[in-house]
């Protein structure tokens, strides 16, 4: 890309020094700069890319976008603007040819739910014969190639990159998370989506939005910023049964596709039946009613499987083999996941770290408790502490609750299973200031028949500890490892781990 285009682009700026001819890259993480690359400085909550700027130049970079001036060597440009995150997104659509043109854009917000309804979706569209891409918390996916991914919805330079590598794989549709600090900080400018997906909405985040009101219209951006051509064939997809629906309906003059429990939706289920191994229930469409079989348990889920099957047949397909497809589904990694059901307990982890969200576990796991039902819950470091007592009063819905941090980085452990205890309803709780300790803990206490459920992190490879270091962790694991050596006979060593 020609350096002068990219700065015709801008009617507000101060120049400085000499541009590159052509650059090829765009990058915020002054890391992956070099003699091609445009480098944006972002100021964000714990780094300054400003301070980065160095580092940068020292790397071979020559064009330099920041929203402050200073001295640079001979031979680099500095491009001053307002708001750099924005031209960050213009400057990132021009440099990899806006790749989100040739791919069905499709984003999902909410506070639970975004990363099962996106990966349902990915998953039915390659069912469905579609080259697909995912992005999101549960990292990159193209087809079924995996990669990691820092934060549920990236940077607009790294988010870019990844429309055009999976644009370069002959992706036809996009599924992406899109979170409430992607919207606010303008990660998802530029992004123009085809179809946008609202799940639900309850406390989280409070420590960056500061209010629920605010939380609430911040999600409402990606309706309100799918634009006003009534000649684009877009839809939103709205949860009836959430009270912000009413609100993000008039945001767009996009048709609005509802789904919900009940029949005043345009999508709703109804003679649902279930185990621990699936849910099935007929699907009340617009079109007629369609028996849907899926490994996905609770309501909830069954809410999450409406979302993907109506993205699906606003694509063009037939309900009978949108249904077909959910057949060949499996559970989405780390969402209300049963680990090994040869177990004689019942082991499912979850990544659930709000109340509305731990609510809704224990309400669809507690009709299939043998046993006791025993609930690992973890607060997260640096978060919204308002939301911790009632995370422990909640878990004491459990017949036994253990309590632990999640994520302290530079919290105290202590401070943050203290918080979840004020809520504790009653004395059959143990606390751990290692969340390793608490799952084995968890195991150690359960006999067979017994339901014990790990919430908070799913399948989530680490633990942020101090100084925001990330040190290798998985609830999986840990449990799997505790149960078969509590539980595991003789043949089950023979067939090895």
């Amino acid at each position: 890309m020609n350096s002068k285009t990219l700065l015709s682009l801008l009617k507000i700026k101060t120049i400085y020094g000499k541009f590159p001819q052509k650059v090829t890259h765009i990058t915020t993480d002054s890391r992956e700069t070099n003699q091609d690359a445009v480098f944006v400085a972002l100021k964000g909550h714990q780094v300054d890319g400003f301070d980065f700027i160095p580092q940068a130049v020292e790397a071979g970079c020559r064009f330099i976008v920041t929203d402050r001036y200073r001295p640079l060597p001979e031979g680099v440009g500095l491009l001053i603007v307002k708001d750099p995150a924005k031209v960050a997104s213009l400057f990132s659509g021009y440099i990899f040819d806006f790749p989100q043109e040739s791919q069905t854009m499709i984003g999902v917000t909410g506070t639970n739910g975004k990363t099962t309804v996106a990966t349902m979706i990915h998953h039915l569209s390659r069912a469905l014969g579609k080259n697909s891409a995912y992005l999101g918390t549960n990292g990159y996916i193209i087809n079924e190639d995996r990669y990691d991914s820092i934060n549920t919805t990236p940077e607009t330079t790294t988010l870019f990159r990844r429309l055009k590598e999976a644009n370069d794989r002959e992706t036809e549709v996009f599924a992406m998370e899109v979170s409430s600090h992607a919207l606010k900080l303008g990660r998802t400018f530029g992004i123009d989506f085809d179809i946008a997906i609202f799940t639900n909405l309850s406390q989280d985040h409070l420590d960056f939005h500061n209010t629920m009101d605010a939380y609430g219209y911040v999600k409402g951006l990606l309706f309100s910023q799918m634009g006003q051509n009534v000649r684009e064939r877009k839809y939103i997809i709205l949860n009836n049964d959430d009270a912000w629906s009413k609100t993000y309906r008039t945001m767009t003059p996009h048709e609005v596709i509802t789904y919900g429990m009940d029949s005043t939706a345009d999508f709703w289920p109804s003679d649902i039946k279930g185990t621990l191994e699936g849910f099935n229930f007929t699907l009340n469409t617009p079109e007629g009613e369609f028996r849907v079989d899926s490994p996905f348990i609770g309501h909830f889920n069954i809410q999450n499987l409406m979302c993907a099957i109506i993205g699906e047949w606003l694509q063009g397909y037939r309900f009978s083999h949108i249904i077909e497809a959910a057949r060949s589904m499996k559970a989405v990694e780390g969402r209300l996941e049963v680990l090994d059901p040869q177990l004689p307990i019942d082991m499912v982890i979850d990544f659930a770290h709000t109340p509305d969200a731990l609510n809704k576990i224990i309400d669809t796991i507690e009709p299939f408790v043998k046993g006791r039902l025993i609930f690992l819950v973890g607060m997260t470091g640096e978060r919204d502490m308002t939301k911790a007592e009632e995370m422990g009063r909640i878990s004491t819905r459990a017949d036994y609750a253990v309590f632990t941090p999640d994520n302290p980085a530079n919290d105290d452990p202590a401070i943050l299973v203290e918080a979840l205890e004020k809520g504790a309803q009653h004395s059959s709780y143990r606390s751990f200031l290692d969340r390793e300790a608490g799952i084995r803990h968890a195991i150690e206490y359960s006999r067979p028949g017994d339901t014990v459920v790990l919430a908070c992190k799913g399948r989530e490879p680490y633990q942020i500890m101090a100084d925001y270091v990330k040190v290798p962790h998985r609830d999986d694991l840990i449990a799997l490892d505790a149960a078969y050596r509590k539980y595991r006979s003789d043949e089950y060593e023979e067939d090895g781990d």
